[in-house]
């Protein structure tokens, strides 16, 4: 089964630096040419070995294709002689000073889903033996090739069973890595994280060099991440979801290592379900699964069921970050929904409104042929007004809301909070040009919906002239220094942006990463949803129970209540 994800280590920017002199490594001759090599060492990253090698990260991943997917301990990496050389003689590795290679071959053809890892498994040899006949391997294998494979005796060469080699499906094992994310501070973090007893307020970067880690020694279970996600690789050209699923694991990364400076370790496991159900199966059935302390679970209502079935009885929490509308976590003590559930949004947003705008009265506009998308949230908070004695006002218009409309409105010092029936930015524009005329007029507000913080141009200019004030289960805000240097970060290891989209799925996944690995660090390796709240850079989280009951999950609790003020000013309050 292929795994996902091909990224776990990437380097910084590219180093302008040139090859003044030959590189200082030994060489041998590969298929008739001469080659430097480099065997990867535990604890080697490309950005490390472009300091070691004096190259840069293009130079370094067009000698290797496959360390654009990252770096396995033990893998070769090769260098051409006439390409990296300065002339000088080589001294060429013989026969007989290298190691006895092994002289019989066989033939194997690759079978779909096979990989590189676990083709070497197989038949006991090293990737890099197979390499070595099959040059061409060294950027991946595709279904029907026919590789040439090293065996030193056939009574010795016993291809091991392919459903005998589990370690296929894990994602470190087929991308060339440890199967172990060590946190070592690696590059620059975005954050610091201080060590027990120290200032999180001060940004101390020395932390962050390399060695400056501390280990900490407890007794407590291995802290273990399985990511299970639909990221489609078996797919050509994988689709804009299966791109947000691995911006959120990019961004994961990231969280680990700016947590990096505190020494500890914590595996990291992620694995493609290729939406498909018996493939799944076959994944809760891996003993990093089975073990993991957390997993953060697929999209799919009958997948996420599935999980939950898997874990039941067992310490491990199914964390959902995607499945907003289900409610599983009712049932299933073992799950946690990170998005607060619709009707206790809905009752904490209009409580805040309640309190931001008190004796204001609600004015509901709905435009009669419009979308009025928010039925459900302007049923909930008429209800709850005329619980309290206030009697909402419904102002129906036709194409687009007149200024004669609300002018219309009692004018006996009355103040008014305008709330829309639909959040689409069609219907914003057919309003928002009344609402900021009265505005000159009189006392009003506006109250909103989380659409709106998908705003930009002049919408969202519109939404700061008339100082509307918005809910929402998460915000990110593009110009904070926070997201500017998590941006930055996010392009230097990955070499490109993060997908435009709110929210946005690579600091979700940093957001997530961040708490899952405090939350693991702060209780022994196992998660617990009812520790301390945590506000990330787009999100926050603070579970509760859904129920008075152990047999229940947790939800989120948290919303964000945004002022949209002048001067392009968005203050966030959480509630």
């Amino acid at each position: 089964m292929k795994t996902i994800f091909r990224a776990i280590i990437f380097s910084l920017c590219c180093m302008s630096a040139i090859f003044a002199s030959a590189m200082d490594l030994p060489v041998k001759m590969v298929n008739g040419k001469a080659y430097y090599y480099y065997v990867v060492k535990k604890g080697d990253t490309i950005y490390s070995l472009q300091k070691r090698l004096g190259i840069t990260h293009k130079q370094l991943v067009e000698s290797n294709p496959g360390a654009a997917d990252g770096l396995r301990t033990d893998a070769t990496l090769l260098f051409a002689v006439n390409e990296f050389g300065d002339g000088s003689p080589v001294v060429i590795e013989t026969e007989e000073s290298a190691e006895p290679q092994p002289t019989d071959i066989v033939m194997h053809k690759v079978k779909k889903g096979e990989t590189l890892y676990g083709i070497s498994r197989q038949y006991g040899v090293k990737p890099d033996d197979i390499i070595a006949l099959n040059p061409e391997a060294v950027s991946g294998i595709k279904k029907d090739a026919t590789l040439r494979i090293p065996v030193t005796k056939p009574e010795d060469a016993a291809p091991v069973a392919a459903d005998e080699v589990k370690q296929e499906d894990v994602l470190n094992e087929d991308v060339f890595m440890s199967p172990e994310y060590r946190l070592k501070p690696v590059r620059p973090a975005i954050e610091t994280v201080p060590m027990d007893g120290e200032d999180e307020s001060e940004n101390d970067a020395s932390q962050y060099e390399e060695g400056d880690t501390t280990e900490v020694q407890t007794e407590s279970r291995p802290a273990t991440i399985a990511v299970i996600l639909p990221f489609m690789l078996e797919e050509e050209t994988p689709g804009k979801q299966a791109m947000l699923f691995t911006d959120f694991y990019k961004g994961l990364l990231l969280a680990a290592d700016t947590l990096s400076n505190r020494g500890d370790s914590v595996k990291i496991y992620a694995y493609d379900t290729m939406c498909d159900m018996a493939r799944l199966k076959a994944i809760l059935s891996e003993d990093a699964v089975r073990d993991a302390s957390v997993i953060i679970a697929p999209d799919g209502d009958a997948q996420l069921a599935a999980i939950a079935d898997a874990v039941a009885g067992r310490d491990t929490k199914v964390i959902n970050v995607f499945n907003v509308k289900d409610s599983l976590f009712v049932n299933h003590p073992e799950l946690i929904q990170t998005n607060i559930p619709h009707r206790k949004m809905y009752a904490k947003a209009v409580d805040a409104m309640m309190r931001i705008y008190p004796d204001y009265v609600p004015v509901i506009i709905r435009n009669r042929d419009g979308r009025n998308d928010k039925a459900e949230f302007i049923n909930y908070m008429t209800d709850v007004y005329r619980s309290r004695g206030v009697e909402p006002i419904e102002v129906e218009y036709e194409g687009a809301l007149v200024v004669a409309q609300l002018d219309a409105l009692p004018t006996d010092g009355t103040r008014y909070v305008i709330v829309p029936t639909s959040g689409s930015l069609n219907e914003f524009n057919k309003f928002i040009h009344a609402i900021k005329t009265e505005r000159d007029i009189r006392d009003i507000a506006l109250f909103g919906y989380p659409d709106w913080t998908a705003f930009r141009g002049d919408a969202e200019e519109l939404l700061h002239a008339v100082d509307a004030t918005v809910f929402s289960r998460f915000y990110y805000d593009d110009d904070s220094f926070d997201t500017r240097s998590l941006a930055r970060a996010f392009e230097r290891w990955y070499g490109s942006p993060m997908i435009e989209v709110v929210p946005n799925q690579g600091v979700l996944g940093f957001d997530v990463g961040n708490m899952v690995i405090r939350n693991l660090r702060a209780n022994n390796g196992s998660f617990n949803p009812e520790d301390e709240r945590y506000t990330g850079v787009q999100s926050s989280f603070e579970f509760n129970r859904a129920a008075d009951n152990d047999s229940a999950g947790y939800c989120n609790n948290e919303i964000y209540i945004l002022r949209f003020a002048p001067g392009r000013r968005v203050e966030r309050l959480s509630f």
